[in-house]
């Protein structure tokens, strides 16, 4: 049997089971650092951790800290430009073939709204029977009124304010002029209508169409219910054209005789000719046709796109509309939006604010509105600068303009199109003893090819990686990879900071 002395046993501190370390320390975070970086792919990180004197590494530290901060200013104004969302518009191609888009819709508006023979059967139509001197005059003058009247136009209007209207306050003026309007028949010479070169019936070809100017003959338009019939029979239609040249296109005479128009009147038997978009209501610019010419116009098309990265900024920024956005200044119109249509849109807004009536011989038609009368000569004749101008927004910062006009803000369509036409006429040789007066019009591609324009964002999110991408591999030699390792090597750090945390947690 052993015997032990107390001092070969080795005290307890206390009580219970004793605490053995299994573990030696671990490695530094000066060490795990040096070790991560030593072949790191960003350059300078290894000199900063592997040099062995404390006055390189600390070179190295301000190299590194200095080209990172200078690659972040240079981001920083990277960042600044494609935040500014400065549009470009650069052409596409120039080569686009012209049967991509539709043909343009070709109006023709006679300067004189009335004929003449059929005013006497107007009389009686419109007016109650057996009427007396007085309100036949007044008939009669409201017609030279409607003969020359357009929207831009209604100064004459002012007269008739100075004769007894009451007996003539029931009638509808988009009626009475749609019924004393010229027919097709009566305009266009039989058997004289082309289009790509194959023959047609003018009055199956032309349709009647309300525009600015009046009542008018439109070939390949969408406006109207006869057209868009016209559209359900042919799925080619609104025609299309793959040729240019004259001859190629829209050919068609005009019978300019005088035999409708009143007896007294100074002005010839011209026509408006109003070239726009299918879908159209009409267009500001028109080109006189005059008797006793031949009238060739060269369209050139262009087109203009708007790229969808775009699409989230405001239209007001962007100037233009998509068709699927919101137009807060277009609404309770069957048309399709453009800058032309909303500016009639807003133009019968301003006249229904103005003279609370609608003018649907004139403009597109809104329901639940009264139609103008003869009673409303006086406003619309009063009022006449007001509707024949169309302010800018902010014009009045540059121009002393003391007309009234009105104020419509319509931007383009994002996605348009745009006809710039030239007009060369010439004077038409008849056959020897011909008593004909004709007016002769061809309306044809000058060439085969078009101009196509795309919008877009100067600086999209690539342009924005792919500058920050060359930012940082030129001043600290990175890529992807090197955000990857970065991201291990703190990820690793953070775990053995945790690890270490939830240890000393379980001590306590």
């Amino acid at each position: 049997m052993l015997l032990y002395t107390r001092e070969l046993v080795s005290p307890r501190p206390k009580r219970g089971l004793l605490r053995f370390r299994n573990k030696s320390p671990g490695i530094s975070y000066k060490d795990r650092l040096r070790s991560a970086f030593a072949h790191s792919s960003i350059h300078g990180m290894q000199h900063v951790f592997g040099e062995r004197r404390l006055w390189q590494r600390c070179l190295w530290l301000i190299i590194a800290l200095g080209a990172g901060i200078t690659g972040c200013s240079l981001y920083s104004v990277l960042r600044h430009r494609h935040s500014e969302q400065i549009l470009v518009s650069l052409i596409d191609t120039t080569q686009l073939p012209v049967y991509h888009i539709d043909f343009p819709a070709v109006a023709i508006c006679p300067w004189s709204h009335v004929n003449w023979q059929r005013a006497p059967a107007a009389l009686l139509r419109f007016m109650p029977g057996n009427p007396n001197a007085e309100l036949r005059e007044t008939f009669r003058q409201l017609l030279i009124v409607l003969e020359l009247v357009t929207f831009s136009n209604f100064n004459s209007a002012k007269n008739l304010a100075k004769r007894n209207l009451t007996a003539m306050g029931f009638l509808r003026m988009a009626q009475l002029l749609n019924f004393v309007a010229y027919r097709c028949d009566e305009l266009f010479v039989a058997d004289s209508c082309f289009f790509d070169e194959t023959p047609y019936d003018c009055c199956k070809l032309f349709v009647p169409e309300q525009t600015e100017k009046g009542h008018c003959w439109v070939f390949n338009s969408l406006i109207s219910e006869h057209s868009r019939k016209k559209q359900i029979a042919n799925k080619f239609y609104p025609h299309k054209l793959s040729t240019a040249g004259e001859e190629s296109g829209l050919k068609f005479t005009i019978n300019a005789s005088y035999p409708y128009m009143k007896a007294d009147v100074e002005m010839p038997f011209g026509m408006n000719l109003m070239i726009k978009e299918p879908r159209q209501w009409s267009n500001q610019m028109t080109y006189h046709l005059y008797p006793d010419t031949e009238n060739f116009v060269a369209v050139h098309p262009m087109v203009t796109e708007t790229s969808p990265s775009t699409y989230k900024m405001s239209p007001s920024k962007r100037r233009c509309y998509f068709d699927n956005e919101k137009k807060t200044n277009f609404q309770d119109t069957f048309l399709p939006y453009n800058r032309e249509n909303c500016l009639v849109v807003c133009l019968h807004q301003v006249v229904i604010k103005t003279c609370n009536c609608s003018t649907p011989a004139f403009l597109p038609p809104i329901k639940g509105v009264r139609e103008c009368g003869i009673v409303d000569a006086k406003c619309l004749g009063h009022n006449a600068d007001i509707f024949s101008y169309v302010k800018m927004g902010d014009q009045d910062m540059y121009i002393n303009d003391s007309r009234r006009g009105h104020l419509c803000d319509c931007p383009d369509n994002c996605n348009s199109r745009q006809y710039k036409m030239k007009l060369n006429v010439r004077k038409l040789d008849y056959p020897k003893n011909s008593t004909d007066t004709l007016i002769k019009a061809q309306i044809y591609y000058a060439q085969r090819v078009m101009t196509k324009i795309i919008t877009k964002l100067k600086h999209t999110n690539l342009d924005l990686l792919a500058n920050f991408g060359g930012i940082i591999s030129l001043y600290i030699g990175a890529s992807v990879m090197s955000f990857i390792e970065l991201a291990i090597v703190l990820g690793k750090l953070m775990w053995v900071l945790i690890k270490e945390w939830l240890t000393l947690k379980s001590r306590v």
